[in-house]
């Protein structure tokens, strides 16, 4: 559960999940009819996926930095990125190959929008200026669609005369225009109807830009024209710039930073135009614009949002009876409901570093990164009181077990000690809660932590020394010294029984102690990140651990291994809490979310975890060994799989491979020969069956990768049944799928190998016949969808017309 709920609690799953790139995906685009989609990462490079194949078509390689927007031009056949190392390429859909590669800006493209069917490009940058730049196509890449419409329309269609040129794309600065602010663009978006774009910024700035008619630039013309008349002397002819077609509309201030921009489909027509934003504060503006003859009104029409934290969490503490959850962040603490995830009252507590319940879950305890401490009611969220309890930030908060007071540890290289008690209201006289200080540990350090052991004997204290310091907690004396760490310890726990100690540390290691001698059981080097936060889980020696890498890991701290590894953060996990019975952990993040995590029934496979921990690790380094691979290709080709290399495709590929091995097992037998247990197992007769069966689990988006780590002296014998399969109508598509992949992967050698020319010569034919019928099959569906559409646009155009018709007039007798 997460207690940052989305926007729209509306019930919804993945279709598909598609792994091809290896670094955050920046930009997404669809084709006119959605069957294709076009992404791009900051890993540099642009992948085509087929949306209906749930399978990637090819990846393109070419750009330096990540890239930022993404544009099809179907009807050319091409894809138009840009990206952070300043160009703007041009890529064939076909041949999957650069053809043009526009440069010119000084500073990275951040979004591009064409004009004028496709024969004008508009690039924002991070400066302040907006470039519009006059595109030239060869015949090659002349759009079908192009029309000519209107006189005007000649001076931007320069494909006449490129069929000289030799290049297939050329591009020509046409002009600047100017933005309202000098802060950097983030992007840019074409309105549906081609004549009103918005160029969104870093500082909440929208601009709206609004283009011209012709009409409307005849008239501006016709006004140069009479001013220039009206001026004595003045013999130059008046013409039209890029600044009078191209005009600045109007600017919108959103509520926060702007994430994306969109237009909304809108069924009105004219100049009426609505749109959605994202902010940065994961908020959501709508506008509705309207076009006037003077510029681009607009008007905010709803602001959706949740009451979740703005900033990242910084900590967080859970009820004693796990009802109630408290987070801080920057400014703000929020109270939650542990069920529900609802926010119940938002607290103006300063920056909240530290924050506990006090006993009987009717209070809260915040300490702040300035050094007080601020006392709260929940059921009014009044404060009650507040201190300034030291002269730095308040990094460790803990209650004494008797839940008579708590002790708080500083920066200053303090350690105070608070007791709660009961103060007469100067109002009504009524008491009310309130903290006094008692007695001051000093150190030698600053105090990075410090945790109570349950039975009230010691106290553990953190430094900034990197050392733990032990003292009993009546005495205050010195009792022990833990050090091990090579950087200062940040976050420790300590079992329910007072025996073991749990720290973690920057340095990525989690260690486990033994508080009776001091001595360090274990030391993990549990994370690829820091450590933020240890808890022990009830009265069990299980020991849960957070860290940078937004990953939750739970470990067995009396046999010393890794039980289980959580994931759900999508950014750093810097607090966390747990129920005093261990069946409810609640982690907060710097992704600005606080996920409650619960314990199930369920069994518990440690081996299995284990291996998928393996699979997770071989994946980094097949990630690692593809990125490498693609920086050394990336000047040499182009092109390359859509799809990369996973624990998953190696699974399916060992599937397929011994389902091929058990289905010619079985075809070889005689026919007294006992059946294949597997074979009884997935209720088939025939080997054939069996390895259709396989085929066909196998997903979509892993059959590239599954064909292609197929050894080669199988293929002929997969060839074979691919023949039996179209033969006999069975699994057409997956068949045909795996033909041509693998006739396109092994060409070669398949045109050399002489003893599969019959084969191939059964599959042409067989190919052909079926996939002909599945053509002509396909023909008419279609066109009796077309006739039922038709027959059902008649119809309701037959009831518009009886509805828009007025009532017959009576007519009037003489009486």
């Amino acid at each position: 559960m997460i207690l940052t709920p989305p926007l729209w609690a509306t019930p919804c799953a993945a279709l598909h999940t598609r792994s091809g790139h290896r670094s955050r995906i920046t930009c997404l685009r669809f084709n006119d009819d959605g069957s294709q989609l076009v992404s791009g990462s900051q890993d540099t490079t642009v992948i085509a996926w087929d949306v209906l194949n749930e399978s990637g078509l090819f990846r393109l390689r070419g750009h330096k930095g990540p890239i930022n927007d993404i544009a099809i031009l179907e009807s050319r056949r091409l894809i138009v990125s840009c990206s952070k190392d300043t160009f703007v390429r041009f890529w064939d859909l076909d041949t999957q190959a650069c053809v043009y590669v526009l440069v010119g800006h000084r500073t990275d493209v951040t979004g591009l929008a064409f004009l004028d069917q496709q024969q004008r490009l508009i690039t924002t940058a991070a400066d302040h200026q907006l470039r519009v730049w006059q595109l030239g196509y060869s015949s090659l890449y002349a759009s079908s669609g192009t029309t000519s419409n209107n006189d005007a329309a000649d001076e931007h269609t320069p494909d006449a005369h490129l069929d000289e040129v030799k290049s297939p794309v050329v591009a020509e600065l046409q002009g600047t225009v100017a933005r309202s602010t000098h802060d950097r663009a983030l992007g840019m978006a074409m309105s549906p109807d081609h004549r009103t774009f918005a160029v969104f910024s870093a500082d909440s700035t929208i601009d709206l830009f609004r283009i011209r008619s012709t009409e409307e630039l005849q008239r501006r013309l016709a006004r140069k024209k009479k001013k220039a008349a009206a001026k004595a002397g003045d013999q130059d002819t008046p013409q039209l710039d890029l600044n009078d077609e191209i005009v600045l509309g109007g600017t919108v201030m959103a509520q926060g930073k702007v994430r994306s921009f969109a237009w909304q489909p809108t069924e009105q027509s004219g100049n009426k135009l609505a749109s959605v934003t994202l902010l940065s504060t994961n908020a959501l503006e709508t506008h509705a614009f309207e076009r006037t003859g003077k510029g681009v009104t607009s008007q905010r029409t709803a602001y959706f949002s949740h009451s979740g934290h703005r900033k990242p969490v910084r900590s967080i503490a859970l009820s004693s009876d796990e009802q109630l959850v408290v987070s801080g962040s920057n400014s703000t603490a929020k109270l939650w409901s542990a069920h529900t995830g609802r926010c119940i009252r938002t607290l103006e507590s300063g920056y909240g570093v530290t924050c506990c319940f006090v006993p009987g879950n009717k209070h809260i305890i915040i300490g702040t990164k300035d050094g007080w401490l601020r006392l709260f009611d929940v059921a009014s969220g009044a404060l009650l009181h507040e201190v300034e309890a030291h002269q730095g930030a308040i990094w460790g908060l803990d209650l004494t077990p008797d839940e008579t007071g708590f002790v708080t540890g500083s920066a200053d290289k303090t350690v105070k000690f608070w007791d709660f008690e009961l103060v007469s209201h100067a109002a009504g006289g009524s008491k009310q809660l309130s903290i006094s200080h008692t007695k001051t540990l000093k150190m030698t350090d600053e105090v990075t932590c410090l945790r109570f052991s349950p039975n009230q004997k010691l106290l553990a204290v953190a430094l900034l020394d990197t050392t733990v310091k032990v003292f009993f907690s009546d005495t205050l004396k010195f009792f022990l010294s833990l050090y091990g760490h090579k950087l200062p310890v940040m976050c420790m726990d300590i079992s329910q029984d007072s025996t073991l100690l749990a720290t973690g540390s920057p340095d990525k290691n989690l260690k486990i102690w033994g508080l009776d001698f001091g001595d360090c059981h274990k030391s993990f080097l549990a994370h690829t990140d820091s450590v933020t936060s240890v808890r022990f889980a009830g009265s069990s020696h299980y020991v849960f651990s957070t860290s940078k890498d937004g990953v939750i890991k739970q470990w067995d701290a009396d046999v010393f291994t890794q039980i289980q590894t959580l994931k759900g953060h999508k950014s750093v996990i810097s607090c966390s809490a747990i129920s005093s019975k261990g069946g409810l952990f609640v982690t907060g993040s710097h992704d600005r979310s606080i996920r409650v995590w619960r314990r199930s029934r369920e069994m518990l496979n440690v081996e299995e975890e284990a291996e998928m921990e393996r699979e997770t690790e071989y994946e980094k380094e097949q990630a690692e060994r593809e990125a490498m691979e693609a920086r050394a290709q990336a000047d040499d080709d182009e092109a390359g799989r859509a799809t990369r290399r996973s624990a998953e495709t190696l699974k399916a590929t060992d599937r397929l491979l011994e389902a091929l091995l058990v289905a010619i097992e079985e075809d070889a037998k005689g026919p007294d020969a006992p059946t294949n247990p597997l074979l009884t197992a997935y209720r088939v007769e025939t080997g054939a069956e069996y390895l259709r069966h396989n085929l066909e689990a196998i997903k979509s988006s892993e059959m590239e990768e599954a064909m292609l780590l197929l050894p080669y002296s199988q293929v002929s014998e997969l060839l074979k049944y691919l023949h039996g399969f179209l033969t006999r109508n069975l699994s057409i598509e997956k068949a045909s799928r795996c033909l041509l992949f693998l006739v396109r992967v092994h060409f070669n050698q398949v045109v050399a190998d002489r003893s599969l020319l019959n084969i191939f010569d059964d599959l042409r034919s067989s190919a052909r016949a079926v996939l002909g019928n599945k053509r002509d099959q396909l023909g008419k569906n279609l066109a009796g969808l077309q006739f039922i559409r038709r027959h059902l646009n008649e119809n309701s155009t037959m009831v518009d017309l009886e509805v828009a018709a007025p009532p017959p007039k009576k007519s009037k007798r003489n009486t």
